[in-house]
């Protein structure tokens, strides 16, 4: 934060981790130097970023990390109670997020669909989760100061504060909702999805189904766009609103002198502490909405619209489970009732 200071920016846009590119491919027919995607002099230069190496760590995490609850989540076998005991408070906590995340965001919403798909929706928030928490943590800041090279002040940061990656979750959820809708619908229930109207209300009628055929299709893609967006903008803004505060000692410094800097430093760090704990909540907050709203996008083309009855009907709730008794533990296909 001190060297990205003067200029904010710089403490939230990607940086390189060597000097030299990896690979360089032709790209000529791109443009000779569009350095947005990484183009300069007509090639494609491959570089390891802060970015890219912290998406690396937040996946192998998840994986190591549920690896390790997995082998301590009771599964009813063994002997006593304590087979059913989960062990541990750490693995208590992620028990209690999954079963949070399947049955208040993805049951209410896929029913029966919930268990088969809820291992997508479990990784997707987990990864962005532990993604957006490892971008709080100055990793660069702690390495610079334990080895005294500069040249770590830019490992770490907000792997989701990257639009390479939001994009990238946001084209995986774009797949998803198009497969899942799919495979559960068929292929032709699926896109007529799209034409609220049909296509049988005769020629007058065409130019409009078309119209919005085209317009529902836009909608999706317009819905998964602004997933990326919506995580980018609000991971980077906490980024660059934290290194404008620590900024103003500096200003202050050029202003006033040391006095000036130490007299400013006080309140800034004040501020920069409960930033950091509202960038925390944040980094929860966002992870949640964009599982939740990518369980909607699935919801709204993968469920049946008609209404289950065992939803609705308590008589049919008790028919239901007298007949098989082990529906009335299964809350994704119940879901409220229960």
């Amino acid at each position: 934060m001190f060297l990205a200071a003067h200029s904010p920016l710089e403490h939230a846009v990607p940086h390189a981790l060597h000097s030299e590119p990896l690979f360089r491919l032709p790209a000529s027919f791109i443009g000779e130097d569009v350095p947005a995607l990484g183009i300069r002099d007509g090639y494609y230069e491959f570089f390891i970023t802060n970015h890219l190496m912290m998406s690396a760590v937040a996946g192998l995490l998840v994986i190591l990390t549920f690896a390790w609850v997995g082998r301590r989540v009771g599964t009813g076998t063994g002997k006593g109670l304590e087979r059913f005991q989960t062990k541990g408070r750490i693995s208590q906590l992620f028990e209690t997020m999954c079963a949070f995340i399947r049955d208040e965001v993805a049951a209410p919403n896929l029913h029966g669909l919930t268990d088969k798909y809820i291992y997508y929706i479990w990784s997707i928030f987990f990864f962005i989760l532990f993604a957006n928490v490892l971008g709080v943590i100055p990793f660069g800041a702690m390495l610079q100061l334990i080895t005294g090279d500069t040249h770590y002040s830019h490992w770490g940061g907000s792997a989701t504060g990257n639009l390479s990656l939001t994009g990238v979750m946001a084209v995986l959820s774009f797949i998803a909702i198009l497969y899942i809708g799919i495979k559960e619908t068929g292929a032709k229930a699926f896109f007529n999805h799209f034409n609220p109207l049909g296509w049988d209300q005769g020629v007058a009628m065409l130019p409009i189904s078309l119209l919005l055929y085209v317009l529902e299709w836009l909608s999706l893609l317009v819905k998964c766009f602004v997933l990326a967006m919506r995580l980018f903008g609000t991971m980077m803004a906490g980024h660059l609103v934290l290194a404008a505060f620590i900024g103003l000692i500096f200003t202050a410094k050029e202003a006033i002198g040391d006095g000036g800097a130490w007299a400013v430093s006080i309140p800034v760090m004040l501020v920069a502490t409960a930033l950091t704990l509202l960038e925390l909540f944040v980094c929860f907050l966002q992870a949640f909405i964009f599982t939740f709203l990518t369980v909607l996008f699935i919801a709204a083309t993968a469920v049946h619209e008609h209404d289950d009855e065992l939803d609705h009907d308590p008589d049919a709730l008790t028919d239901a489970a007298q007949m098989d008794p082990d529906k009335i533990f299964d809350p994704g296909r119940l879901g409220p009732a229960v």
